[in-house]
């Protein structure tokens, strides 16, 4: 508002300044200005009939001149005056600073038309100079003053004309140049007069109007183009000198005198305006400032009121957005059922405007919407949780009854080729179940394997190390100093696994990945040390705080699943897990076990229900794409212990055959008789057969009499 009464104002006063410049301009130097023209005029006539009064009127000239630059360059003119208007003064000097020069081209009998000329031009500046006055802010009086200029210009041609035939002798005719330049004022006088009437309002273009349907003007006109058709002079039926000089005489007086009335009809018209420009001036600086200040009181008023009931709905914004919905957000992912109206704060209502009242509203719509989308992502978060372990369940009741059949299998291989590629079928098995057991990992649930007793490192690590697809390249140096606590065992060897998983697959086949364990003051440190390309920083730091900080886990992210479930196992237990580059130039995976989760020297015993093996990795815990291997033959490593040569001699010679639990930590060993060294398979008698065959029967009757108790557990499944 202050802006727009500020603009107002200024527009005004611009303009009521431009009027008190216009009249100090008019009333300093308009008279003097008209008088130069005039003197000017009538110097030129006296200069182009080389009159005795010459000499006098030059003398008036320079009076006139004077008295022009005394009032154009006082101080009070001068500070009226604009650019433009200093531009022309100082122009309309300098074109008087050529009389002397001209004078003396009069004395040495210079051609009329050239006197004239240049007589003109002096004239045509101070012309210039009254239509650069003519400065107000109202267009009818703007486009009159510039008709009323063109009509002047149109009387000055016509004073040439006089002057120019006024300077032959008694029957002289004019030469080519003489009526050419006839000509050509003649063609401009007739369209400065046009112009000038077509531009005039309709009071003053009837006044001009008047005069040019006048017996004068009309005489003179005719003169003028019979002069310019055949000349002067010329033959009885032509214009004579005479006839001219009458008609000039005649129109002179009667132009002057239109002129003079149409500028006294031109002031009155004026005069109205500048008392409207002043009008507008106290108005805008006055009356507008007076509202501008009742428009600020009613402002701050208004905005007291509002301030007050923003801050209240800022406050429950901020409670909404900082605490309500992350409490809400978190308490869904921790697995609460919540209702949306107990988890909906109403917002302050009683809002004294009507628009905060709407904000309020809309707040309370986006409250709702929001509670409603975080409960919908949660319940769709826990069903795709649902689905990965039944998923996981499934594969791992399949794939334990994989193992069973290979393990029997095994026992009744009998070529060397045959056992191997059972071996090979053992493995991926066990790598497939390491993968069915990420799916429960992602899903949040715990692992199913557990253990009741402590187990040694090393034996931890040499589990970790067989679920690895290629064990054979990685170099265990352990020191047996502490044990780690039965009910973090398998999530321990499955982390470690997916460590080792991407240290062999982002390294060369040809290297070496070792892997250290040793006891620290905070625990028990385990490292996984490659050879590969190494990260760049920035990646590695990225990878580090996702290890430190695990993000939600995303379905769009599917190629980082590795460093999701170890930074999930780590999360779960308390485990640091940290990358760094090692001194091989490769990468360095540092897992410290907190010292809760370990035991100081526990004693040897037997694992219960042990694992064989693990599910094969899941993606590589750190996506590097310049890292991927090259494929080289592997390294020769001693061989498998897993099958040994039976020692008696009477057994020399035949296919070696593989040991039950061989392969694993003896610690994890269960006690089970060794399996018979006989080759004969003992075929079961047909009673136990049927007795077998009918508890199948039976079982598979329960089993499908039973399917609407808990069809999503699938721990019950065979």
């Amino acid at each position: 508002m202050i802006l727009l009464w500020a603009f107002a104002a200024t527009t005004t006063l611009t303009a009521a300044l431009k009027k008190f410049d216009f009249d100090t301009q008019y009333d300093n130097m308009g008279l003097q200005t008209a008088a130069v023209l005039d003197a000017i005029q009538k110097e030129r006539t006296a200069a182009a009939d080389h009159s005795p009064k010459f000499a006098e009127q030059t003398q008036y000239t320079d009076g006139t001149v004077t008295a022009f630059r005394t009032a154009a360059f006082s101080e009070e003119t001068q500070d009226a005056m604009d650019d433009l208007s200093k531009t022309q003064v100082s122009a309309l000097d300098d074109a008087f600073g050529t009389l002397t020069g001209l004078r003396g081209k009069v004395a040495a009998d210079a051609s009329s038309v050239q006197i004239i000329d240049e007589y003109s031009t002096i004239v045509d500046t101070v012309i210039q100079l009254l239509s650069g006055m003519v400065s107000v802010d109202d267009v009818s009086a703007y486009r009159n003053s510039n008709a009323v200029i063109h009509v002047l210009s149109s009387h000055d041609l016509m004073l040439r004309e006089a002057a120019l035939i006024g300077a032959l002798p008694t029957g002289g005719k004019l030469d080519n140049a003489g009526r050419m330049a006839f000509s050509g004022w003649a063609d401009s006088r007739d369209k400065f007069f046009r112009l000038g009437i077509a531009t005039l309002d309709e009071d003053l273009r009837a006044k001009v109007t008047e005069f040019a349907d006048s017996e004068p003007f009309g005489r003179y006109v005719q003169l003028e183009g019979q002069i310019r058709n055949g000349g002067i002079n010329a033959g009885k039926t032509g214009a004579t000198s005479a006839q001219w000089q009458q008609a000039v005489a005649n129109v002179e007086p009667a132009w002057y005198a239109n002129m003079g009335a149409v500028s006294v009809m031109l002031d009155e018209q004026i005069a109205p305006v500048g008392d409207q420009i002043m009008l507008r001036f106290y108005a805008a600086g006055g009356i507008g400032l007076i509202a501008v200040i009742a428009s600020l009181l009613l402002s701050v008023r208004f905005a007291r009121s509002m301030t007050g009931d923003l801050r209240v709905l800022e406050r429950a914004a901020h409670t909404l957005a900082d605490e309500r919905l992350p409490e809400v957000v978190a308490r869904l992912r921790a697995g609460e059922n919540i209702d949306v109206s107990l988890a909906e704060q109403p917002l302050p209502g009683g809002a004294r405007t009507k628009e905060v009242g709407s904000v309020a509203d809309a707040f309370a719509t986006v409250q709702h919407t929001a509670v409603d989308v975080a409960i919908g992502e949660a319940r769709l978060r826990r069903s795709i949780g649902r689905v990965f372990v039944n998923l996981s369940w499934r594969s791992q009741g399949l794939l334990q009854r994989q193992l069973q059949l290979l393990d029997t299998m095994e026992r009744r291989a009998s070529s060397p080729e045959e056992l191997d590629d059972l071996f090979k079928l053992d493995h991926l098995t066990t790598r497939m179940r390491r993968h069915a057991e990420g799916l429960v990992i992602l899903s949040g649930e715990p692992t199913v394997r557990a253990f009741d007793h402590p187990v040694p490192i090393e034996d931890v690590v040499r589990a970790a190390i067989g679920e690895v697809e290629d064990y054979t390249r990685v170099e265990p140096a352990v020191a047996r100093s502490s044990s780690v606590t039965g009910a973090v065992v398998a999530d321990v060897i499955h982390l470690l696994a997916e460590l080792i998983e991407n240290a062999t697959v982002f390294s060369p086949p040809g290297t070496e990945v070792l892997v250290k364990a040793e006891a620290v003051a905070n625990g028990l440190a385990v490292e996984v040390i490659d050879r590969g390309l190494g990260l760049y920083p920035d990646q590695l730091a990225e990878l580090n705080r996702r290890l430190a900080e695990p993000p939600e886990f995303d379905l769009a992210d599917s190629d980082r699943l590795g460093l999701f479930v170890v930074a999930r196992l780590a999360a779960r237990h308390g485990i640091r897990v940290a990358l760094q580059p090692s001194a091989y130039g490769g990468t360095t995976a540092v897992v410290l076990i907190p010292s809760g989760l370990t035991v100081q020297d526990a004693p040897s015993r037997p694992a219960v229900n042990a694992p064989r093996s693990a599910p094969p990795p899941s993606p590589a815990v750190m996506a590097a794409p310049e890292r991927r291997p090259v494929p080289l033959a592997a390294p020769a490593r001693a061989a498998d212990n897993r099958f040994e040569p039976d020692a008696t001699p009477e057994q020399a010679g035949r296919l070696p055959r593989r040991r039950k639990q061989q392969s694993m930590a003896p610690q994890l060993r269960t006690e089970t008789t060794p399996p018979p060294v006989e080759d004969d398979f003992e075929e079961p008698d047909p009673e136990s057969s049927r007795a077998l065959m009918s508890s199948l029967q039976y079982g598979w009757a329960r089993g499908r009499d039973g399917q609407g108790d808990d069809p999503t557990d699938e721990r019950n499944r065979p």
